[in-house]
């Protein structure tokens, strides 16, 4: 269970990159549990194509690969007080490795992805009244883009290390920056990754073991994020929260 209830972010305008499903759509709906009016974001072109719910929020179609929509999301933002990325990096089926480096590449120095977008938002995020001024909170879904090209461990450091960047560079424009990086999910061994269900009564069902810890993980990076966006966090900034 998250603790949204703590917080109270009446006002507030949140944008969650990625909040259609998984951690991007808990987080969203703790924002929106806490009094905030939440953007979510997502690649399909209309929120009636999700087969979850989406009600509580506005939504926008973007694609973090693409400029041009990048650029049409900002375009559609008004005001923005939080900034959550929580979009994996969703490419086209059979990339090569040239591409995928490509991208990658681009996304480090700012050509694509979460840091195009944030560096195109942060004006505006600029202009928050939230107490410690606008906030941008990248989660584990920001270091996987860095992991099309290099090993998890090298990716985790560049998070750690573009998120001290951004909070050096951005804190005279009144924009905090910090990330959450939840663990790595070990490997599930072949007797606790049984997807059907049990026989007989037995209520060992291997499944069920593997959906309570990912949903601790996300309780846990939902938290953290709605704790880092608040205003007992208005001094943090530059910081990676690494989750055990």
């Amino acid at each position: 269970m998250t603790t949204s209830g703590s917080y109270d972010f009446t006002g507030y305008q949140v944008l969650v990159i990625g909040g259609t499903r998984g951690e991007g759509h808990s987080i969203a709906s703790s924002f929106a549990a806490s009094g905030a009016s939440v953007t979510v974001t997502g690649t399909m072109m209309l929120r009636s194509l999700y087969d979850i719910d989406l009600s509580a929020f506005d939504y926008e179609s973007v694609n973090l690969a693409r400029q041009e929509s990048m650029d049409h999301l900002v375009g559609m933002v008004d005001q923005i007080d939080v900034l959550v990325l929580a979009a994996g990096c969703t490419l086209p089926y059979g990339i090569s490795d040239d591409e995928r480096a490509f991208l990658s590449g681009a996304a480090r120095s700012g050509l694509l992805g979460p840091t195009f977008l944030t560096t195109r938002l942060r004006l505006k995020l600029g202009q928050s009244p939230a107490l410690g001024g606008g906030c941008v909170v990248n989660t584990g879904s920001v270091r996987r883009w860095f992991e099309l090209s290099s090993t998890p461990e090298a990716a985790h450091a560049e998070l750690v290390d573009s998120t001290i960047r951004a909070g050096d560079n951005w804190a005279g424009l009144g924009v905090r920056v910090n990330s959450v990086a939840p663990p790595r999910r070990p490997p599930v061994p072949r007797q606790y990754g049984r997807s059907t269900a049990p026989t007989g009564g037995s209520r060992a069902a291997g499944g069920t073991l593997v959906r309570t810890a990912q949903q601790r993980t996300t309780d846990a990076v939902t938290d953290a994020v709605l704790f880092l966006a608040s205003s007992s966090a208005s001094r943090i900034t530059g910081q990676t929260l690494r989750l055990s």
